[in-house]
């Protein structure tokens, strides 16, 4: 009985272990806690740099997004350049161009597409393709005015023959789809930003 009586009273067996306001058991939480942080803080420090890398660089973003400035299309004409490694063309269509397509009936062409579907509110004179027929991946005519744009006077397959009217719908040939529309916004009126 006096054994267990030493027991309660905090005599103990040696070695138990103590961590009632003990100084010693304090200071080994202490250590264990900034042991870990600091390793948590090493780890974050030596993988950072490797994370970082993965980041776009500011030359690839403006690559990826570039703004291309179409204050100077003259009219039935077309601005090409490549993004993403595809041709991309913005036509300025003239009042005729668009009096002549803006009416077709949808279901009349073989890959049915309104006008409103091809253009950009506010921005109706300007139409913007990817300039790859649609069949055989083969880069269009048409850009300018003394190139071969067809009966349409939009654009032509040298390859196949596909045709395709100013606002990039198919009107005929072994092609089956319009011509595709990149991702785009407007800026302004001379400006233009993909992606």
């Amino acid at each position: 009985m006096a054994g267990s009586e030493a027991l309660a009273q905090g005599g103990g067996v040696e070695g138990a272990h103590r961590t009632d306001g003990h100084p010693e058991a304090s200071r080994r939480d202490f250590l264990k806690i900034l042991t870990l942080a600091t390793g948590a803080v090493a780890v974050g420090a030596i993988a950072w740099p490797f994370i970082d890398a993965l980041n776009p660089t500011r030359d690839s973003l403006s690559l990826a997004k570039p703004i291309v400035n179409i204050g100077g299309i003259a009219e039935n004409t077309a601005l090409r350049f490549v993004w993403l490694d595809q041709p991309i063309y913005i036509r300025k269509l003239t009042a005729k161009q668009i009096a002549d397509n803006q009416f077709i009936v949808p279901s009349t062409l073989p890959d049915p597409a309104n006008y409103t579907d091809r253009v950009k509110p506010g921005y109706e004179t300007f139409v913007v393709v990817v300039g790859l027929n649609t069949g055989i991946q083969c880069e269009l005519e048409g850009n300018d005015p003394s190139d071969s744009r067809g009966p349409f006077d939009g654009w032509l397959c040298p390859c196949d023959g596909s045709v395709y009217d100013p606002l990039g719908r198919l009107r005929s040939g072994p092609a089956l789809k319009n011509l595709a529309i990149p991702r785009f916004t407007f800026l302004n009126d001379t400006q233009i930003q993909f992606g």
